[in-house]
């Protein structure tokens, strides 16, 4: 291991390690609701979390990977709907409150977790039929990622990633100076244009959607107003985003692939 992706690791472990302690003490079980709105996905066409599980689970893979699973919550929420999930994450911390969680929402027999630099974690190749890959990559240089992510994946094994991104270096430096608190790692980034082609070359991408353009609004309205807004916004960015153009401007990317055979 090189001593730059160490010193990027132990940034991250030591960053995560607050982080932790924050998920354990809001740690509780999902609602049903939400694992219903999870297993019909009916608006996945307007709300990111629902589109890339939609994106993940249309072709029901038999093992899932995590990767980069923080505290759980996606994995645990697959196990909810049925699946059996394998969670990587190079955070002891992080890792900790994972598998408590699985604990706590009673899926324990079918998800669990490793802590593992994901680039190296301690898996047969081509172990999984699927890998979900949310909000991780823009955390790692992108070729590191895409090497472990083919690695762990099998031929013709589908991901879906769900990343930040900012097109032009215009919004990338308007989004680093606005003043809006960020919860970011040390090595956190939007991916660029450069860096999707480089999925698309590594990956066959089968359908690719953006978000989050006026409902980048919701970030300055107070928490008690977010349920009113966050439908209107999402609907209204996807009525905007069918412009040609205009998903330049988007600030999340969903892409589903697959892995060549």
């Amino acid at each position: 291991m090189s001593e730059a992706i160490h010193e990027r690791l132990k940034n991250e472990v030591v960053f995560h390690v607050a982080i932790a302690q924050r998920e354990r003490e809001a740690l509780q079980k999902t609602p049903q609701a939400l694992i219903e709105r999870y297993r019909t996905c009916t608006r996945w066409k307007t709300h990111y979390p629902e589109c890339v599980i939609h994106f993940l689970t249309k072709h029901k893979p038999e093992h899932i990977c995590d990767f980069g699973c923080g505290s759980g919550e996606m994995a645990c929420r697959l196990g909810l709907l049925g699946y059996r999930v394998t969670g990587i994450d190079v955070s002891p911390d992080l890792i900790e409150v994972a598998r408590e969680r699985a604990v706590l929402e009673g899926v324990s027999d079918r998800v669990h977790f490793i802590v593992a630099d994901a680039a190296a974690a301690p898996v047969t190749e081509g172990a999984f039929d699927a890998v979900l890959a949310m909000s991780v990559v823009h955390h790692m240089p992108v070729q590191e990622a895409l090497d472990a992510l083919e690695r762990l994946l099998r031929p013709g094994g589908r991901i879906a990633f769900l990343e930040p991104v900012a097109y032009s270096r215009m919004l990338q430096w308007l989004r680093n100076r606005t003043p809006v608190e960020k919860d970011v790692s040390p090595d956190e980034r939007q991916l660029n244009a450069e860096e999707i082609r480089l999925i698309g070359q590594r990956f066959m991408i089968e359908e690719k959607r953006h978000f989050y353009l006026i409902s980048r609004m919701r970030r300055v309205f107070p928490d008690s107003w977010f349920h009113w807004t966050e439908r209107m916004l999402s609907w209204l960015d996807q009525a905007l985003l069918v412009i040609p153009g205009v998903s330049h401007f988007a600030g999340v990317i969903a892409i589903l692939a697959h892995k060549r055979r």
